[in-house]
């Protein structure tokens, strides 16, 4: 076979430029790929984007809510206001209350689905409201969720030390009744305060064996008190309103013994007060008035644990009626 120079340098040449051609075609697509890619991830980089926006417009729109919503009426109605809706599922317990807030269109964000959550706990922070704004796109894969806490003025502060005695009594006689012993011990946690925190717990399903226990009653019943309550882990607090104790305070029966504090509320009106006997009380006894034809064996014992239930952690110097912050509680993610 005849050697032909001309003929290999040619199909030499034509092998190069078919490689050539492969290797252009190649990065030709692997350059579209890319830019298809990067396309895909700033669409999803701006979808994202649009969910958060969406998220935090509507944390902003439930912090302005509660805030008019307490200006107007008050802290508790906003929770008596609403239904309870399930809890998520990392806020578990009877303690748990929640509600969700029905949020108004927001501009720019007709594309996505909007919800707002308030939770709080009945038992150890009443005060204290968590919100969780989450928005997901009508695409489905967009998401994205804000939250943050607010003191709420749903009770008030009490007084950091109090008496420690075992009875504590009022010798006010003002009409209307301006209790020294209230306000010793309770501050300015009122009675509308602490009905609104019992109603809430009750509300819940809370009661004496569950877990955890109630801790707040507020009594308007004039009927003998029959229920033992309580414990050193977990005191109570327990009213007899100035209904119950309308026209005398209803007494507790012989045995019944109760771990924390007990109110009567006579409104300085010591004959309400006259003939009352207790079971056993493991803490501190408060009532409205001098308490006349007191047995001389005291059945109430001065205990550490009794403000327990109603001593809740406030910041120092905030003014606690107002709607404020959480410092350090902004939480951002995914729902």
């Amino acid at each position: 076979m005849d050697y032909n120079p001309r003929q290999q340098s040619g199909a030499i040449t034509l092998m190069v430029t078919i490689v050539l051609v492969m290797v252009a075609g190649l990065a030709s697509f692997y350059s579209v790929q890319s830019i298809f890619i990067d396309r895909l991830a700033s669409q999803a980089q701006i979808q994202s984007t649009h969910a958060r926006l969406a998220a935090h417009a509507a944390l902003a729109w439930a912090q302005a809510e509660i805030q008019r919503t307490v200006q107007s009426t008050s802290a508790t109605a906003f929770w008596s206001a609403l239904p309870s809706t399930p809890c998520p599922a990392n806020h578990t317990g009877l303690q748990w209350q929640c509600v969700r807030l029905q949020v108004p269109p927001v501009p720019g964000a007709e594309t996505a689905s909007i919800h707002v959550l308030a939770l709080r706990d009945v038992v150890k922070a009443p005060h204290v409201t968590e919100v969780q704004a989450s928005a997901v796109l009508n695409d489905q894969r967009s998401r994205a969720q804000v939250q943050q806490s607010l003191f709420m003025p749903t009770v008030l502060p009490v007084p950091a030390s109090t008496i420690s005695a075992a009875v504590v009594l009022s010798t006010g006689t003002n009409t209307p009744c301006a209790s020294t012993a209230w306000q010793q011990v309770l501050g300015d946690l009122s009675a509308e305060h602490i009905k609104a925190w019992s109603q809430a717990q009750e509300r819940q399903g809370l009661h004496a064996l569950s877990q955890p226990p109630r801790s707040i009653y507020w009594v308007d019943s004039p009927a003998i008190w029959t229920q033992s309550l309580g414990s050193p882990q977990a005191p109570v607090l327990l009213v007899f309103s100035a209904t119950a104790c309308s026209p005398l305070c209803p007494s507790m029966a012989s045995g019944v013994r109760i771990h924390g504090t007990v109110v009567l509320d006579t409104q300085c009106q010591q004959d309400r007060a006259r003939g009352w006997r207790a079971g056993q009380i493991d803490g501190q006894l408060l009532i409205n008035s001098a308490w006349p034809e007191a047995p001389n064996a005291s059945q109430v014992s001065a205990q550490t644990y009794a403000r327990q239930a109603y001593l809740l952690p406030w910041p120092q110097g905030m003014d606690a009626r107002q709607v404020q912050i959480v410092n350090g509680s902004w939480r951002e993610g995914t729902p």
